[in-house]
Order: structure tokens, then C-alpha cells, then sequence
């Protein structure tokens, strides 16, 4: 799901650097422009955010705070906007860290397949502070056909169902 979220990003004419912990997947989007790192600290370097797109809480806590020290390489007055799946606990728990070190932190989750991510058509619920959500949107808004907003707590986007979140005004 990540390539082509990137290759959106790309499209709507933002810079990337990008890192992946299968390096083959980097390929097309480095093909496209996109500058490829070595770690992920060194994708963050002089970014003013950071989109990651994990697979579940363990990704997340190896990446960040586990062999990659993502985490401890956070520039203070960075956006995260972190859009894959993870339990609302564990969002809690990099909520907190994100804190400490003054990054801004949305969780976004998206719902669709890849080719809705190529198309630019994935729906995503949203949470966080209202001034990092404005920082976020541009940046969604490149593979985002809709975005509901859960709340102003990042876990609230992990708690909130698809159905609920597109059928009412959050």
C-alpha cells in the first residue's frame, strides 16, 4: 500500500525520501523521483513530515522503537502521519512518546486496496490536534478520495469503525 501512496505523493509534486524494510519495494518510486535512504532516520533528516505505512503494532514498535530507533531520530516540529492499522493502545503509547520529543503525531489509517491507493481513492480516518491535522490534509489529500476526522486524540482513529466514522459528522 505504501508504493503507490508514495507514488501519489510523487504525482501531486511533493519530495520524497523514502525506506522500506524490503528495499525491492523502494524501486518504483525511487524510479520516479523519489530519493532512497539507507534507514529510516535517514529519510527523516530535514523532512517536515514523515508518513510511515506499517502493518500492525510490532512493525511500528521495531521501526520506532525497536532496532530502527525511529523514534529517538524525530526532529522536533515534525509531523508523523501514520497510516497504517494498530491498536489503540499502542497509539496511546506513541502518542506519548511523540510528545516528549515535540513531534506532532495524526493517525490517519486508510481503508481500501492498492489499486484505490493508486487511483487516489482511499478513505481515511483521521485524528489528532486540529493544527496537525491542516499540516496533514495536502498530504492525504494525495490518496484520499474522503477523510473523516475521529477526533483530536491520534488513538481515536483506532476506535472509531469505518461505517461510523463516513456516516456521521466526527
Amino acid at each position: 500500500m505504501g508504493t503507490p501512496m508514495a507514488l501519489r505523493l510523487l504525482a501531486a509534486g511533493h519530495e520524497l525520501s523514502v525506506w522500506n524494510r524490503t528495499e525491492e519495494r523502494t524501486k518504483p518510486v525511487i524510479h520516479e523521483g523519489a530519493i532512497a535512504a539507507a534507514t529510516p532516520a535517514e529519510a527523516e533528516l530535514g523532512a517536515a513530515a514523515v508518513i510511515t505505512m506499517l502493518l500492525d503494532d510490532a512493525a511500528y514498535e521495531e521501526v520506532f522503537l525497536g532496532v530502527h530507533g525511529l523514534m529517538d531520530a524525530l526532529s522536533p516540529g515534525l509531523l508523523h502521519i501514520l497510516c497504517g492499522n494498530i491498536s489503540a493502545s499502542f497509539c496511546a503509547r506513541l502518542t506519548a512518546e511523540h510528545a516528549t520529543r515535540h513531534v506532532d503525531l495524526v493517525a490517519a489509517p486508510v481503508f481500501g486496496s492498492v489499486m484505490d491507493a493508486a487511483d487516489g481513492r482511499l478513505d481515511i480516518v483521521a485524528a489528532g490536534p486540529d493544527y496537525a491535522l491542516e499540516r496533514a490534509r495536502p498530504l492525504l489529500e494525495a490518496f484520499a478520495q474522503r477523510i473523516a476526522v475521529a477526533g483530536k486524540e491520534p488513538r481515536q482513529a483506532f476506535t472509531v469503525s469505518f461505517g461510523e466514522a463516513f456516516s456521521q459528522k466526527l
